[in-house]
């Protein structure tokens, strides 16, 4: 059997970098909707490090604010 001609993603040109990387997120994004799970991230809402914004597939947004003593979430404010 031959083995594949793998490259370093430093080797490769900017759209298969690209290529590689969207797939990537792709399958993330699907995987989230499968588990019902939220896509998070951060915005110039997130005024503390403990901030973060829940995005739901469905719409639903929040800004939250996870605690640091027990990974509990708190939401902070409705966004859409």
């Amino acid at each position: 059997m031959e083995a594949k001609n793998h490259r370093l993603i430093f080797e490769l040109s900017k759209s298969e970098r690209e290529r590689k990387f969207k797939k990537v997120l792709k399958g993330v994004f699907n995987l989230t909707l499968e588990l019902n799970q939220p896509i998070v991230f951060k915005n110039d809402l997130c005024i503390k490090g403990n901030y973060f914004i829940h995005q739901y597939h469905d719409g639903r947004m929040y800004l939250i604010e996870q605690s640091q003593k027990d990974s509990s979430e708190i939401i902070l404010k409705k966004l859409a």
